[in-house]
């Protein structure tokens, strides 16, 4: 079995400062990180979760050094 780790929706809207109602919206209309559905939780890979990330980094470029997510993120469980 594959040991990816996980991000709960709790820890998501911790690390993005959002509410869980942002991120149903996000999924919505296909703009937020990918996910999955286990049973009544909702779960995304790490690596979706960074890809997505860098993505919107990309999409915004500031040039802020301190805005690349791998300063404020270090996973699930942090």
């Amino acid at each position: 079995m594959d040991r990816t780790p996980m991000w709960t929706l709790e820890e998501l809207c911790t690390v993005l400062r959002t509410t869980p109602a942002t991120i149903y919206t996000w999924r919505k209309h296909g703009q937020g990180p990918r996910a999955h559905k286990v049973g009544r939780h909702l779960l995304s890979a790490d690596a979706d979760v960074r890809a997505w990330l860098e993505s919107r980094v990309a999409d915004t470029e500031c040039g802020d050094d301190e805005a690349t997510p791998e300063r404020r993120i270090t996973g699930p469980g942090w």
